[in-house]
């Protein structure tokens, strides 16, 4: 009943969910941050992207408990700054939101160790 309903309002307004963008690429891992970029999806939905959705956490600890961060706008790249722990593994997914909702979670990057120090340069 609730998917003939999404796909009643759909039909309506125009609009969809996003389409699934490809899995986050690590550019850069230093300290404490990791910096990351993905392609958009290829469908907006019908409504330009307003946000996208960065999950991380590691491949060990349920999918529930991943941490999240908002890309706000467009932008299809980000750094996460003093999120990440060292001597862990992680992985990262990101979704592609707009007016209609949350799309569909890319694939997870492949799993990396962030090495470094605890703490900030002085």
């Amino acid at each position: 009943m609730h998917s003939q309903l999404c796909t009643a309002c759909a039909l309506v307004s125009g609009l969809y969910r996003p389409g699934k963008p490809s899995s986050p690429r690590i550019i850069s891992v230093i300290d404490q941050s990791v910096t990351l970029e993905w392609t958009a999806p290829e469908s907006d939905g019908g409504s330009r992207v307003t946000s996208h959705i960065v999950v991380y956490g590691s491949p060990h600890v349920p999918r529930a408990l991943y941490s999240r961060e908002i890309v706000k706008g467009s932008n299809t790249n980000c750094t996460l700054t003093d999120k990440l722990w060292p001597e862990r593994t992680y992985q990262l997914a990101v979704a592609a939101k707009n007016r209609a909702g949350c799309g569909q979670y890319s694939d997870f990057s492949s799993s990396f160790i962030l090495l470094g120090k605890l703490g900030k340069s002085i």
